[in-house]
C-alpha cells in the first residue's frame, strides 16, 4: 500500500505537470534559473559590503567602523607672517617704489633732462661708472651722490651758461631733470630664504620688499631677528612683527644698500596659540615676551573667550629613567602680563560654553518664538515683549481665561503644567503673574468664537451673486440662495451644481449644509443633451420633453459594434448619477450626459490547447484508474 501511495503521488505530479500549459513551464524554468543563482551567490555577508545588502537605513549599532583606534585629524595651525612674501611674483617691485628723498644718483641711473618754452629739447643720460655724465655743449658732469634737487640745481646752472633763455628773474626757458631706468643694488640673502644668493633689487628696496624679491623667509627662519650686515658694522636687529600684527612700518622700511648681507637666522621657539582668539596659528617669541605679548600677536581674546588660559610647557626629563612630559599652568587674562614665555609652549583659550538662556512662546501672540532669559523674569514682562495682550482689538482674538507654563521637570519625563488666567493677570492679579524659570515654555490659546468668517461663493442665474459669510451654523442651500435673491428668469433650477474642494456634490435636494469654501453655480438653461461613448456621433443632441434614452442614443448615430448596450451611465447636471439596468431606465432631462460603455476585451478560446490539456487529464486519470486494478 505504502509502495502505491508513493506511486499515485508521482503519477499525480506527472499528470499536474504534464497539464501545465507552455507558459508556466517557461516561467517555473525561469524561477529554479534564478534560484541556482541565488545559492551560487548566497555568501557570508562581511562587513565591507553589510550596507549594499540591506535594503533601506541601516541602524547606527550595526554600521562597522573599518578601525575603532583611528588617528583624530588635528586642525593645522599656520605659521603667522610667512604667508605675506608669497607675493613675489605678483607685486611688480621696480614699478611701483617711491623715489624716497634721501635718494642719491649714482653709476647705472638715468636721468632725463627736458627744456621747454622758447628752447624745445629732451634728452636722456647714464651715468658711468666713473660717476660722470657727458653732455653736447654742457661738458662733463659729476652727478653721483647728489639728490635729484641737488642735480636739478647743479644742471640749471651749468645750462646756463649755454642757454641763455634759462637765466634771469622771467626766463622764457625752463628746464626739467627726472628719472628713467635705476641702477639696481646687490644684496646677499642667507640663512632660512627660500631663495638665497645674490639678488639684484631695486635702488629703493627695504627689508621688507627685498624678502619679497628674494621668495620670503621659510617657516624654519625667524621673523624678529632679521640680521642687516653692512660692512665691518654690527648686524642692524629687524623684527617684523610689529608691522604684521599692527601695520606698523619702521622696522619694515629700513632700506636696504648695495653689497648688504640679509641674514635669516633659524627660529628660537614656537609658540601655539589656539582657541578662542582671533588669529590662531603658531608664533614666534623672543626674550622676556609675556603671555599678554602672543594672545596680542594673535588679535585678542574673542568675544567668547574664556579669561583663564591654559598654558602647556615642555618640561624635558631630568634623568634617563624619566620621560619628556608637558605640564600646564592657568593663568587669569589679567595676570598674563606677569608670565613670561619660557620656550616653545602651548596656548590655549577655551571657549565659555554655549548654554541656552531662553524662554519660548507660542500660539495666539503677535510674535511667538525665542526670547531670552533673564532671573527674576515673571509672566508679564513676558507677555509685553511677545504683544497682542494689551492689543484691544487683537485681545478679542485670545483665549484668555486658561493659558499654560510648561516647565520642565527633572523627576518626571512629563512636563509640569502651570495653568493662568491672563484676564486676571492684566488687571493686576500678581498670583498670576508667575515668575519664570529657564526654558518654560508658555502656550496661548485663540479665541474660536472670534475668528475669521466662513465664506461661500455664488455664480449664475441668481440676482446677486458674490462671496457670503455663513450666518449661522449649518447654514443651508436654500438659505443661501434665498439671501442672494433667488433665481433669475433664466435660471436652470434642475440644473444647480455645489462644489466642495473642487468636487461636485451630488444634489438631492437644497436642503445641505454649507461649509467654509463652497462654491455654487446656476446655470441657464442648455437646451441639450450630450451623449459621449460608444455612439456613431458623439456631441450634443437637443433636448425634447419626454424623450427617452433609446430617443438619444438614436440621435447620436446609434450603438457601435463594441457598444456595451445593457451599461448606461447617465450623469445629471445637479451632479446625481443613475445606471441603466435590465429593469431600470433613467430618465433624461436637459444638461444630462449619456456615456454608453464599451464591451469588456475576452480572451480568444484556443481549441488546440484546450484539446491538449484535456488529453493530458484523461491520460493521468486513466494511470492512476489502472494502477487501482492492480
Amino acid at each position: 500500500m505504502r509502495k502505491i501511495t508513493i506511486h499515485v503521488a508521482l503519477i499525480l505530479f506527472a499528470g499536474v505537470a504534464l497539464a501545465q500549459s507552455k507558459q508556466d513551464i517557461e516561467r517555473y524554468k525561469k524561477q529554479y534559473e534564478q534560484l541556482l543563482q541565488t545559492r551560487s551567490s548566497n555568501q557570508v555577508i562581511g562587513a565591507e559590503n553589510l550596507s549594499e545588502s540591506i535594503d533601506g537605513d541601516i541602524p547606527t549599532e550595526f554600521i562597522m567602523a573599518e578601525k575603532k583606534d583611528v588617528e583624530k585629524t588635528e586642525k593645522t595651525l599656520k605659521y603667522f607672517g610667512y604667508n605675506f612674501f608669497t607675493m613675489r611674483d605678483s607685486i611688480p617691485i621696480w614699478d611701483n617704489l617711491p623715489l624716497p628723498s634721501s635718494y642719491r644718483l649714482g653709476p647705472g641711473d638715468e636721468i632725463i633732462i627736458s627744456l621747454w618754452g622758447e628752447t624745445q629739447l629732451r634728452s636722456s643720460y647714464f651715468i658711468g661708472r666713473d660717476g660722470m655724465v657727458y653732455i653736447e655743449r654742457v661738458g662733463q658732469l659729476n652727478l653721483t651722490g647728489k639728490s635729484m634737487e641737488q642735480a636739478g640745481s647743479y644742471l640749471e646752472k651749468q645750462f646756463q651758461k649755454v642757454y641763455e633763455t634759462l637765466k634771469g628773474s622771467n626766463p622764457s626757458t625752463f628746464l626739467d631733470v627726472s628719472l628713467g631706468k635705476l641702477k639696481s643694488i646687490n644684496v646677499t640673502f642667507v640663512g632660512e630664504v627660500k631663495l638665497p644668493g645674490i639678488h639684484p633689487l631695486h635702488p629703493f628696496s627695504t627689508v621688507l620688499t627685498g624678502l619679497i624679491q628674494a621668495g620670503g623667509v621659510d617657516t624654519t627662519g625667524s621673523l624678529r631677528n632679521i640680521q642687516i650686515i653692512r660692512g665691518d658694522n654690527d648686524p642692524q636687529q629687524v623684527d617684523l612683527y610689529a608691522f604684521l600684527s599692527a601695520g606698523k612700518t619702521a622696522a619694515a622700511n629700513t632700506r636696504l644698500q648695495d653689497n648688504d648681507v640679509i641674514f635669516i637666522p633659524t627660529r628660537n621657539s614656537s609658540i601655539e596659540i589656539e582657541g578662542a582668539v582671533k588669529r590662531p596659528g603658531i608664533y614666534e617669541s623672543i626674550p622676556g615676551e609675556t603671555v599678554a605679548d602672543l594672545i596680542d600677536y594673535a588679535g585678542g581674546l574673542k568675544i567668547n573667550a574664556q579669561h583663564n588660559l591654559a598654558v602647556y610647557r615642555f618640561n624635558p626629563a631630568s634623568s634617563s629613567l624619566e620621560q619628556n612630559a608637558k605640564s600646564v599652568i592657568y593663568v587669569p587674562f589679567n595676570e598674563a602680563h606677569q608670565v613670561t614665555i619660557q620656550g616653545n609652549e602651548q596656548i590655549i583659550v577655551y571657549a565659555v560654553p554655549d548654554y541656552t538662556k531662553s524662554v519660548y512662546v507660542f500660539g495666539q501672540v503677535k510674535n511667538p518664538g525665542e526670547y531670552g532669559f533673564e532671573e527674576g523674569m515673571h509672566l508679564l514682562d513676558l507677555m509685553h515683549l511677545v504683544g497682542g495682550l494689551f492689543d484691544d482689538t487683537y485681545y478679542q482674538t485670545i483665549y484668555a481665561e486658561k493659558a499654560d507654563i510648561l516647565r520642565r521637570n527633572s523627576k518626571s519625563n512629563f512636563p509640569e503644567i502651570i495653568s493662568v488666567n491672563l484676564a486676571d493677570l492684566i488687571q493686576g492679579n500678581q498670583t498670576q503673574n508667575i515668575e519664570l524659570q529657564n526654558w518654560d515654555v508658555v502656550l496661548v490659546r485663540q479665541n474660536q468664537n472670534f475668528t475669521i468668517s466662513k465664506q461661500v461663493q455664488i455664480t449664475g442665474s441668481v440676482k446677486v451673486p458674490g462671496v457670503y459669510s455663513l450666518q449661522q451654523p449649518n447654514e443651508t442651500l436654500e438659505n443661501l440662495l434665498d439671501r442672494s435673491g433667488s433665481f433669475t428668469d433664466q435660471a436652470y433650477v434642475d440644473g444647480v451644481k455645489l462644489f466642495r474642494n473642487n468636487i461636485q456634490v451630488a444634489l438631492n435636494s437644497f436642503d445641505l449644509a454649507l461649509v467654509d469654501g463652497d462654491s455654487i453655480d446656476v446655470p441657464e438653461h442648455t437646451g441639450v443633451v450630450q451623449v459621449l461613448g460608444e455612439v456613431y456621433n458623439t456631441g450634443y443632441v437637443q433636448y425634447v420633453n419626454k424623450r427617452n434614452l433609446n430617443n438619444y442614443i438614436e440621435a447620436a448615430g446609434g450603438f457601435t459594434l463594441d457598444a456595451r448596450k445593457k451599461y448606461i451611465t447617465v450623469i445629471y447636471p445637479n451632479g446625481d448619477v443613475k445606471v441603466k439596468g435590465t429593469f431600470f431606465i433613467p430618465v433624461i432631462i436637459e444638461g444630462s450626459v449619456i456615456i454608453v460603455h464599451k464591451k469588456e476585451e475576452q480572451l480568444p478560446f484556443d481549441m488546440t490547447e484546450f484539446l491538449k490539456e484535456t488529453a493530458s487529464i484523461i491520460a493521468s486519470l486513466a494511470t492512476i484508474f489502472y494502477i487501482l486494478q492492480i
